[in-house]
């Protein structure tokens, strides 16, 4: 499974000022942590409310490429600021993320296209309304086939069907496992269109949030899941990772379980 590392975002009171202040070696620290635990993507969000974050977000991408080699995601709402960062990436990017909203697609998928960046789709329309697994499928469909107008490939697209808190959503966690499953089948071979989730919406305000993560995340990869934003500092959470490629046969021999 490909790791997306989730641990550079300014939502989080101590990222956020270690953003705020700018420190340099407090960033590269935690990117190349990440990188160490096996992150392929580095995911960099510079907080909301920020009036500086397309600054910001230049900053945090040339402070993290600085020191490591890896796909950087630039996660934001913002246009400009994804602009910004996109920019400044010198090897591999991602956008995170592209609504099912005719405006951003429009806007979005052309930058992508530019770059050549992979992209975090959402299935998440102008009204924000995700649906049951049907609404979900029927908005990945979407997705795809307005990336295609903008001659990107299916491979470069990763589809969020969107994980809500299962303290106030519960009824949400079984339809996007279905979901994670059914997207799969919307291309041959299923690997070709890759899913994510950002895992650690799903144990928002619950008192025991790294189990329900660890195993939401094995039902998720059974489901084919192909990639996750998630906190590698979670050393349990790497080891059901590793552990579910090997159930799964996905991991020869088992030499990186060994290894891990």
């Amino acid at each position: 499974m490909i790791i997306i590392g989730g641990s550079i975002n300014g939502y989080s009171k101590s990222v956020g000022a270690i953003i705020d202040r700018q420190d340099t070696k407090a960033v590269q620290e935690l990117a190349i942590r990440q990188v160490d635990a096996g992150a392929q993507i580095i995911d960099l969000n510079a907080g909301l409310g920020r009036s500086d974050a397309a600054e910001l977000m230049k900053w945090l991408v040339t402070t993290v490429q600085d020191v490591v080699d890896v796909t950087l995601s630039i996660d934001t709402p913002k246009i400009d600021v994804m602009k910004a960062g996109i920019d400044d990436v010198k090897g591999k990017s991602m956008i995170n993320s592209i609504p099912a909203e005719q405006e951003k697609m429009a806007t979005l998928f052309p930058l992508a296209a530019e770059h050549d960046s992979e992209i975090i789709c959402m299935t998440m329309d102008e009204k924000f309304i995700l649906g049951d697994v049907d609404k979900r499928v029927e908005q990945a469909a979407t997705l795809v086939a307005n990336a295609f107008e903008f001659g990107i490939d299916v491979e470069k697209l990763y589809v969020d069907p969107v994980c809500l808190p299962v303290s106030t959503a519960q009824d949400q966690a079984p339809v996007v496992v279905e979901a994670v499953r059914r997207i799969g089948l919307l291309t041959s071979p299923a690997s070709v269109l890759k899913t994510t989730v950002g895992l650690n919406n799903i144990s928002h305000d619950t008192k025991n949030p790294r189990l329900i993560e660890r195993t939401f995340l094995a039902m998720l990869i059974g489901a084919g899941l192909s990639s996750a934003i998630i906190n590698t500092e979670d050393r349990e959470l790497l080891d059901t990772i590793k552990t579910c490629d090997v159930l799964l046969n996905k991991d020869v021999y088992a030499t990186d379980y060994l290894r891990a």
